[in-house]
């Protein structure tokens, strides 16, 4: 038996709570080293590894206690690295401590919100995913979870971890589901709204205290349905990554088409356009390494290059400019300064300064990218199979920590009974 042993705490716990680190057996002074792996819910494997000192008590001291999980390296050989893919449930994380007097190893849970219930609901051009926190009937505040291009399935764990902060959280599909629309293309807004009714219309949702959260290209979503829907009874707004302008459509694979990616009463909106001739450098350089690879190479892309080009002309801003004043909730804007999807700074700064409204919250995090998820969740591979998000690993894992308690608080003031 070793004489080494290894303590964690919670066994069991939510991904957003303090995990603390122990080990027995060791002396102070020389470093532990630490292994943290599993495997995520796209089946692809992680794992990090760091060297720590201890305390008298054998404490790991651990300056950022999200570093064990962020800092997690994508390790599958033969795949190209994409971003981490989280669990709507929970994953099993394997954690190893090694010292010179010896070695110990456990298995921990964390979790996105196991001890929920989830129900589905659809209509024409919507689906929701609602998880409720397992309480009976009490009626709760409720938030909606818009995503982006990604679709439902990454925006799950997010609201999955809302529902355990208890409350009433669903994801709002509009494309790319049993139903929906293939692409981001010619989304009715009046199906968003109609979601969103839905939702409202819940037995367990409380219609005085109901949020939004969007992410990425769902925030032009949902600010457009919000905008024009004056009925919807929301009380705060947050914005992730935002657009303050609708966007043109994006297909899933070439040239974005040439039409708006929302409509109203069957008539495609004004849109802002993207130069995606800003991208053939880029193009040209993944062709390159796609021949002379010797193995799987990413095909992701920065595409600000090509949204900020559409930025600059001011009639399709103009013409393409969702009318945020004429939403009555607070708004809380959050963006990477190093986004490497699009502008999303630029536009949040736009979003607050045409409300012009005290309530607002505005949050430009340093050296993150587009994509935000909620605190330890792996920031060591910047993209997807398609974009690059940007950002650092250690800037993006601090904003993510950053970002999820603006989030909470947000929550909370807004949706006070």
């Amino acid at each position: 038996m070793d004489a080494v042993s290894l303590q964690v705490d919670p066994v069991e716990g939510p991904i957003d709570g303090p995990t603390t680190f122990r080990v027995l057996g060791v002396s102070p002074g020389l470093p532990v080293h630490l292994d943290v792996a599993t495997v995520d819910a796209n089946n692809h494997h992680w794992v990090s590894h760091q060297d720590y000192n201890i305390d008298a008590e054998g404490r790991l001291l651990i300056t950022d206690p999200d570093r064990p999980w962020w800092n997690m390296f994508f390790v599958d050989e033969g795949v190209v690295p994409v971003a981490f893919a989280g669990s709507d449930g929970g994953l099993d994380y394997r954690i190893s401590v090694h010292a010179v007097e010896g070695s110990s190893s456990t298995t921990v849970r964390r979790t996105w919100g196991e001890d929920l219930v989830r129900e589905d609901l659809a209509g024409v051009g919507w689906r929701l995913r609602i998880y409720l926190p397992d309480t009976g009937d009490d009626v709760l505040a409720g938030v909606i979870v818009l995503p982006g291009t990604t679709g439902a399935r990454t925006a799950a764990p997010t609201a999955a971890l809302l529902a355990s902060h208890g409350y009433v959280a669903a994801v709002l599909s509009y494309m790319d589901d049993t139903g929906l629309p293939e692409q981001f293309e010619e989304i009715p807004v009046e199906a968003i709204a109609a979601g969103m009714a839905a939702f409202a219309g819940h037995e367990r949702v409380d219609t005085r205290r109901i949020a939004v959260y969007s992410c990425s290209v769902g925030v032009s979503v949902a600010l457009s349905a919000l905008a024009r829907t004056p009925s919807l009874p929301i009380r705060g707004v947050i914005a992730m990554a935002p657009s303050h302008v609708v966007l043109q459509a994006r297909s899933n694979g070439g040239p974005p088409p040439r039409t708006s990616s929302l409509t109203v009463c069957g008539e495609p909106l004004p849109y802002m356009p993207m130069r995606s001739e800003r991208l053939i450098g880029q193009l040209i350089k993944t062709a390159a390494r796609r021949v002379f690879a010797t193995g799987p190479t990413s095909q992701a892309l920065s595409l600000r290059p090509a949204y900020a080009a559409g930025l600059k002309n001011d009639k399709d801003v103009y013409d393409a400019t969702i009318p945020v004043e004429r939403i009555d909730a607070p708004l809380l804007a959050i963006a990477g300064d190093d986004d490497a999807a699009y502008p999303s700074d630029r536009m949040a700064r736009a979003l607050i300064a045409r409300r012009k409204r005290t309530t607002d919250r505005l949050l430009i995090l340093p050296n993150a990218g587009h994509i935000l998820r909620p605190p330890a969740t792996p920031t060591t591979v910047d993209r997807n199979y398609d974009t690059v998000s940007g950002g650092t690993p250690a800037g993006t894992a601090k904003a993510q920590r950053r970002m999820w308690t603006e989030v909470l608080d947000f929550l909370e003031t807004s949706l006070k009974q």
